[in-house]
């Protein structure tokens, strides 16, 4: 067994049972070992990851620069950021004036804003600075929502922390602003979904498909209106276990909306989840004809996919509940899944990778660079699927590499597989493997 740091352990999955009944998932959750380079981030960088694509907000750091700094770029784009910029002597004789201060300037500059979200960071939370009495005050001067977001880097082990953060941030003062609404009886919201190339499209029209509007969409089409009234939405679609969950939760808990999980990566999976959907608002006759449809015409580019890439090795490293939903994906075209990892995935996340992992495969939470790179030394994949700086060490490697969260096109749905598909093929076939004497003839064949 290999044995993970911070007291978590990776895994070797003795064939393709459900990964539940084995004692082998890894250790969830653990701090990351001081020294140790890793992928985790901090619970600022979570909570930015959620609440950037909030449309109409100021985001206020409150910290030194270097933090809004790191955080100015979320997903490769370039987001507004404001900063106290703390310096040594508000970290000695305190910081609050330069925070009330800082708000009040934000507003006066950019009187638009709907809302402003103000981080707390390291320097701020080891301070004991007040920032909810501060942005408590500054709401009633202003009018406006001051949302205070707790998240310096001790609050967490992880970005996935900042994740919860962020969503009870928008539950508490964002959400449940809008009068009631009765005209809404087939809205629903979809959690933890960004839209990273597009997919967010293609969720919206299976739904309409359905006769179902997305009211909001946390957060990939969020702004503060459509916050406000997310609280009328009759089913609350849950498609990151991680973010979304916490959101499903506490709305559960505030407002008594049900949610249902789903996931729209893959033909099986996508059918499913538009199954159970529909099944809650009496449209199952509907869903049927769509999936129908559109499956006759995926098949073709399918099954020429699975010509090509069934049978060879995938390994995955990327963000938490999507390592189980993409490995089902790799598994639908025929791929074995020998390697699933996650920066800070939850122990439903690895069950359900592990439950579509081929013989000998190995489940690893919070991997450091130099066990990646094992990885692809001694197991040499056909093609390793993970972040942006992943994708330089599979090179370094002469490993195919595909970027996920992809950017570009959209991966969801039944199109979106079929991208997925053809990208893959592209991934494997690309010209410059030739130059790696042998190693892959079998994938650079007719």
């Amino acid at each position: 067994m290999d044995t993970g740091r911070g007291g978590s352990s990776g895994c070797k999955c003795s064939g393709r049972r459900r990964v539940e009944a084995l004692p082998c998932l890894p250790g969830c959750g653990a701090p990351t070992i001081p020294g140790e380079v890793s992928s985790r981030a901090c619970p600022y960088y979570g909570a930015r990851w959620l609440l950037a694509l909030v449309k109409g907000a100021l985001h206020l750091v409150h910290a030194p620069v270097g933090c809004a700094y790191y955080g100015g770029s979320v997903r490769g784009k370039a987001y507004r950021m404001l900063s106290t910029a703390l310096d040594e002597k508000e970290i000695i004789f305190g910081s609050e004036a330069k925070l009330a201060r800082a708000i009040r300037e934000a507003v006066r500059l950019f009187p638009e804003a709907g809302a402003i979200f103000v981080y707390g960071c390291c320097a701020a939370g080891l301070t004991g600075t007040d920032i909810d009495g501060i942005c408590t005050a500054a709401r009633r001067r202003t009018g406006r929502p001051v949302v205070p977001v707790g998240c310096a880097g001790f609050a967490g082990t992880s970005q996935g922390d900042g994740h919860a953060i962020a969503a009870a941030a928008l539950v508490r003062f964002l959400v449940g602003r809008a009068p009631p609404d009765t005209a809404a009886p087939y809205d629903v919201n979809v959690l933890g979904e960004f839209n990273n190339g597009g997919d967010l499209g293609e969720i919206e029209d299976l739904l309409g498909r359905l006769g179902l509007r997305v009211r909001c969409a946390f957060t990939g089409k969020a702004d503060i209106t459509a916050l406000a009234g997310a609280h009328h939405a009759r089913l609350n679609l849950v498609h990151c276990r991680r973010t979304g969950g916490p959101l499903a939760e506490a709305m559960a808990k505030e407002y008594g909306i049900p949610h249902l999980p789903v996931n729209f990566f893959g033909l099986a999976a996508t059918a499913a989840s538009l199954r159970e959907t529909a099944a809650r608002f009496g449209r199952e006759r509907m869903a049927e004809e769509i999936i129908r449809a559109a499956t006759t015409e995926a098949a073709p580019v399918l099954e020429s996919v699975r010509r090509h890439v069934t049978g060879l090795r995938v390994g995955l490293y990327f963000g938490a509940s999507r390592v189980g939903m993409m490995a089902a994906a790799f598994r639908e075209l025929g791929m074995d899944v020998v390697f699933a990892g996650a920066q800070f995935g939850l122990a439903e996340d690895y069950a359900a990778a592990g439950a579509h992992m081929t013989v000998g495969g190995r489940l690893k939470d919070d991997a450091s660079q130099w066990q990646l790179e094992d990885f692809l030394l001694r197991e040499r994949p056909d093609l390793f699927v993970g972040g942006t700086r992943e994708r330089f060490l599979a090179h370094k490697y002469g490993v195919p590499f595909m970027v996920f969260p992809q950017k570009g096109k959209p991966y969801a749905g039944f199109n979106g597989f079929v991208n997925f598909a053809r990208d893959i093929v592209k991934a494997l076939r690309a010209p410059v493997w030739q130059f790696i004497p042998g190693r892959w003839a079998h994938v650079l064949g007719d």
